[in-house]
């Protein structure tokens, strides 16, 4: 790790570790099953930069090889989605080389010089190629909530070309940031963003009212805040929030429901307590009451349609993945780095 003018810049590369386990280390906390394409037998050397800049993670990442490299597979699916419960936006601007995603209707390439929106909640079935990308990740909440509709889309509008530029030029200018300047940057990147994702075609077709954003994004975040409340009701968040019961249903009508939201955070949260290692092995029954569910059989059956297992299976799963898992030998720095900065699809550790 290089400290330079108080901003923390992260280097990796596969070149460190042996031939067999450079594409391991890749994407081994990538949260989605990548595989190389049949038949590839070229040893995959890559490298990345980047840094945390506030909540946002900017990453560079190049293929070394210069005969070719490995192509290979990403697919993430609903079964990810609903495990890990990662909510954030990841921003590509596509170098050299090219990306296929498949899961768009009609399925769409990226090359050099577009721009493209990944969602982490919603499915991801791609094929990368060689090539160089810049990536930002952004948590979910600091963008208006029409951006999850530009999923795949390339942000092909002016302002979307001076995003591309900006990214560009943060990567370059990395080593030159000094830490009382990465508030400014933060904000000036999230009011960039945030045209970009207001102004496309798609979204202006599709987006709600920026008075309907806020006021669901505001509910969430109460949800958020209140999610283990006995008393987490409808009736209390509009008393709290302040609006009719009517106003509260139709804005999650297109997601199953306020309390179809609340059920599935409250599943989610109980899955990361089960499934967390460093855990004492807590009692289910406790887990469930704690998440506010007082009916333990109800609680088994909502959690296996959600998940497929049952709870008692992600304990004996989870665990003894954990304990089988072998994992390439890491330098000693690499205990610094912060979970998926480098990494092709990113998590934000925030």
């Amino acid at each position: 790790m290089a400290q330079i003018s108080s901003t923390p810049i992260f280097n990796f590369s596969t070149l460190d570790f042996p031939k067999k386990d450079r594409f391991h280390a890749w994407v081994k906390d990538n949260h989605c099953d990548c595989r190389l394409r049949d038949g590839d037998h070229l040893a995959f050397n890559a490298e990345a930069t980047g840094a945390s800049l506030g909540p946002l993670i900017l990453s560079g990442r190049k293929w070394l090889n210069q005969d070719g490299a490995p192509t290979y597979e990403v697919h993430r699916t609903q079964r990810h989605i609903r495990t890990d419960g990662h909510d954030f936006f990841r921003f590509t601007l596509v170098l050299s080389g090219r990306l296929l995603c498949r899961w768009t209707s009609p399925q769409s390439i990226k090359t050099a010089g577009d721009l493209f929106v990944l969602d982490a909640a919603q499915i991801n079935e791609s094929m990368v190629e060689v090539g160089d990308v810049i990536s930002l990740v952004v948590p979910r909440d600091l963008l208006p909530s029409q951006t999850e509709l530009l999923h795949g889309h390339t942000l092909a509008t002016g302002i979307g070309r001076l995003v591309a530029d900006h990214l560009l030029s943060l990567l370059q200018n990395l080593a030159n940031l000094g830490e009382n300047e990465i508030p400014y940057i933060v904000q000036s990147t999230l009011q960039l963003l945030a045209a970009a994702v207001s102004s496309t075609p798609h979204v202006l077709a599709e987006a709600g009212s920026p008075i309907r954003d806020m006021l669901r994004s505001r509910i969430l975040r109460y949800i958020d805040a209140h999610l283990l409340d006995a008393n987490l009701t409808p009736d209390g968040i509009c008393r709290d929030v302040g609006l009719s019961r009517a106003k509260l249903y139709q804005l999650f009508e297109g997601s199953g429901g306020v309390m179809r939201q609340i059920q599935r955070k409250r599943l989610r949260r109980a899955y990361q307590m089960l499934a967390d290692p460093n855990r004492p092995q807590p009692h289910i029954a406790e887990v469930a009451w704690r998440h506010g569910f007082s009916n333990e059989k109800y609680f088994f059956r909502l959690f296996k349609a959600e998940f497929g297992h049952t709870p008692g299976e992600t304990l004996e799963n989870i665990r003894a993945s954990v304990s089988k898992q072998a994992v390439p030998q890491h330098r000693p720095e690499d205990a610094n780095l912060p979970s998926g900065w480098t990494l092709p699809f990113g998590t934000p550790d925030h």
